[in-house]
């Protein structure tokens, strides 16, 4: 997709192992009854709406992208960034314990199988959460168990709004029983499907709605007018895709849904970028996998966090939701870009912003692990001015490009948006071709008007002049579609 320019400022933010120490804390010691995290007024739907502003943010998944998914650390970690809506998704077992998981079977997202509508609760007592490309902080004894509602919601009740939907439609009755059972009507509110009819249930039950459209061929502009015009623009949310995952959900598409007057939010949401075009655009709500990033309650860091075996808020594949294009992680410390039959590139939207943009160094090294057919090259991208996902040829951002070929050449170049065609900074620097399995050295040294790229450990190295763009945002990538690349030791400073 592409997308606008911008992010929210983010002042004295937490750290992300502040945070992961704060989830651990939460599971302990959660906040006194009727107050919130910080002592403001108890949250709720209410207030919520009441205090939300133009751009708002509901935390998917509990944070998806970082955190297994739907599970209890995902939901505190959201809780602890200040997340003040969290959407939570609602699913049954035989016996009639309701959990929170999205799909209706276990395969994607656990060690288990089979349907969880056929499974009692006590047989999936050893059962976890298991997303391989989170990174090893997530696997083996780390795994989380599956979450059952009554203890989400005994968690996060009074302290943000829930937004729940039944998947299972045998567990949209009990869900709503539960919620009454525990007392927290007032930070609930009931998420629907467009063509679902117990909407008018939600309302009996005193529930605001969210209604969504759940794919970009569900969006009409007459099915807006139809659906908007059951919902009370008051208390209710009108909600829409982002687009396919490649493209946008088109102008006339978003322009029909706020001109229903509902507040619209779109989904899925993983980058800043996507924010600011679609604000552009007259949304005001983003469902988010990655709120603590994406609404800039993390400050940026100055290395990446894979010594810890983690992904960090911002530091995301084409499509981080999708296993496919996942991290594989073959060592302590070392990622690889796995994915096949395309580029594969990784935004490196942690770091941002920079500290310094104008001046700056980067160190990483590199390890070829399966050579690429056409011998492509290892790439820097850098001084983009969002975090628009970036791979070479495309044409889309305004940007410089560090290129180390299997060869063992160096090149600088600059790409611009328009122009898939890159244009060098300076000539091709040559050097020992690149041996598979061993590990490459590298830096990038920036400046107000020169850049520096050096592979160190033959002190070869290309300098390029040209001083007009300084954005903050990063990626690192094979720029082939096939081969194996390992990356390790990554920071700035």
């Amino acid at each position: 997709m592409t997308w606008a320019l911008g992010r929210p400022a983010a002042p004295s933010r937490p750290t992300r192992r502040q945070l992961l120490a704060g989830v651990a804390a939460l599971s302990v010691a959660p906040s006194a009854a009727g107050c919130s995290l910080d002592g403001a007024p108890t949250p709720s739907v209410a207030t919520w709406w009441q205090h939300r502003g133009s751009r708002f943010f509901i935390a998917h998944r509990g944070s998806g992208d970082v955190f297994p998914e739907h599970s209890l650390p995902a939901y505190e970690g959201a809780l602890t960034w200040g997340a003040p809506a969290i959407e939570v998704s609602v699913v049954r077992t035989s016996d009639g314990v309701l959990f929170c998981q999205h799909d209706l079977d276990f395969r994607r997202t656990t060690t288990s199988q089979g349907l969880a509508s056929q499974t009692t609760w006590a047989a999936l007592a050893d059962v976890r959460i298991e997303i391989p490309r989170l990174g090893p902080r997530w696997l083996g004894d780390r795994r989380p168990g599956l979450a059952r509602l009554d203890t989400v919601l005994t968690r996060l009740g009074h302290k943000t709004v829930v937004v729940l939907e039944a998947k299972d439609p045998e567990a949209f009755e009990p869900m709503l029983a539960l919620v009454v059972e525990l007392g927290v009507q007032s930070c609930v509110v009931c998420k629907l499907h467009q063509s679902s009819r117990r909407i008018p249930r939600a309302r009996e039950a005193g529930l605001p709605v969210f209604c969504y459209f759940g794919a970009p061929e569900e969006v009409t502009a007459d099915r807006l007018v139809e659906v908007g015009a059951t919902l009370n623009r008051e208390q209710d949310l009108l909600v829409i895709p982002t687009g396919d995952g490649d493209n946008a959900l088109p102008d006339p598409l978003v322009a029909a849904a706020v001109a229903t007057g509902i507040p619209v939010c779109v989904f899925p949401v993983h980058r800043r970028s996507e924010v600011d075009y679609f604000a552009a655009r007259g949304v005001q709500g983003f469902v988010t996998s990655s709120y603590g990033y994406v609404a800039g309650a993390v400050a940026p860091v100055t290395a990446t966090e894979w010594e810890q075996g983690a992904i960090a808020p911002g530091e995301m594949t084409v499509r981080p939701e999708l296993a496919e294009f996942g991290l594989a992680w073959p060592g302590s410390g070392v990622v690889q870009l796995a994915a096949q039959d395309r580029m594969a590139f990784l935004t490196l939207g942690q770091l941002a912003p920079l500290a310094r943009p104008t001046a700056y160094r980067l160190d990483l090294q590199v390890r070829v692990d399966r050579a690429p057919a056409d011998g492509g090259p290892v790439e820097v991208a850098f001084g983009h001015p969002d975090d628009r996902y970036y791979e070479s040829g495309q044409g889309r951002l305004d940007g410089y490009h560090a290129l180390l070929g299997m060869d063992g050449t160096l090149q600088l170049g600059r790409h611009q948006a328009g122009n898939r065609a890159g244009m060098p900074l300076a000539a091709t620097v040559p050097g020992p071709a690149l041996t598979v399995g061993t590990w490459v050295p590298l830096r990038l040294d920036v400046t107000p008007d020169t850049m520096t790229w050096s592979r160190m450990d033959t002190g070869a190295a290309v300098t390029g002049h040209d001083a007009t763009l300084r954005g903050s945002y990063l990626h690192v990538g094979r720029a082939s579609t096939t081969g194996l690349i390992s990356l390790r030791g990554l920071r700035i400073s």
